[in-house]
């Protein structure tokens, strides 16, 4: 057998090997799924070594100044394994710290670029003249939907008048709507990767003919070895 048929073969293999969790935690399942962690965490350190090694070349090795500055970040990084020490485990809430913090200024600054300003931009430029009819309602609507949902959510003014209550129930649907489609967008997306692995198995374009010929056996030896397994147990109680 070449190597891209068993590349083929070891495909169709963890690939039912995870859909048999749908019949029940057995050994295929957590074979597959301790094999893709072991993977991805192989992949992702060999991924980080060698970006660590291009920002060296290209980066921190130009001048004198820069290279003492990757050196301390190497060392600064060594700190992170003093996790594994009680007696200097103080050492690892400094690295600790400037990640965490670090991480809250770039994704706070993120959030109100992308989340606030953007946002009240792109709602500042909808027209609803001078353009389509389709475009204009969807203008409209969306403009509605984010001034009604904005005033349910503003609890500095009592929300007892009677023109409160239209306004509240509008941006309720409207949230229940956007919840709703989000939801629905997550399940194709699933839906669509189980499609994409459906075809792998049946080998069909562009995915690889062969895997069709791998299917039926390896699905018969998963299955015949599960469901036997599970009789051999029953008979023996």
């Amino acid at each position: 057998m070449s190597v891209a048929l068993f590349g083929i073969l070891l495909g169709v293999f963890f690939t039912l090997a995870v859909y048999t969790f749908l019949y029940k935690e057995n050994p295929y399942s957590r074979f597959a799924e301790y094999v893709f962690i072991g993977a991805a965490t192989g992949y992702g350190i060999a991924y980080d070594l060698d970006w660590l090694k291009g920002q060296w070349v290209g980066v921190w090795s130009k001048t004198i100044g820069d290279s003492i500055a990757f050196v301390l970040a190497l060392l600064l990084s060594v700190l992170w394994y003093f996790r594994f020490s009680k007696k200097y485990f103080f050492l690892y809430r400094i690295p600790l710290a400037i990640t965490v913090g670090t991480s809250i200024g770039l994704a706070l600054r993120g959030v109100v670029f992308a989340q606030v300003l953007e946002q009240v931009r792109a709602t500042a430029a909808l027209k609803v003249v001078g353009v389509d009819a389709w475009t204009a309602f969807n203008n409209f609507v969306t403009m509605l939907i984010v001034v009604c949902t904005l005033a349910y959510f503003t609890f500095t003014l009592k929300q007892e008048a009677a023109f409160w209550k239209p306004v509240n129930k509008f941006a309720r649907y409207a949230m229940m709507i956007g919840f709703g489609a989000a939801y629905g967008y997550t399940v194709l997306t699933r839906m669509a990767v189980f499609i994409g692995r459906v075809q792998f198995l049946l080998g069909i374009p562009p995915n690889p003919v062969e895997a069709k010929m791998f299917f039926p056996w390896v699905a018969l030896i998963l299955l015949g070895t599960l469901l036997g397994y599970d009789y051999y147990k029953k008979t023996k109680k």
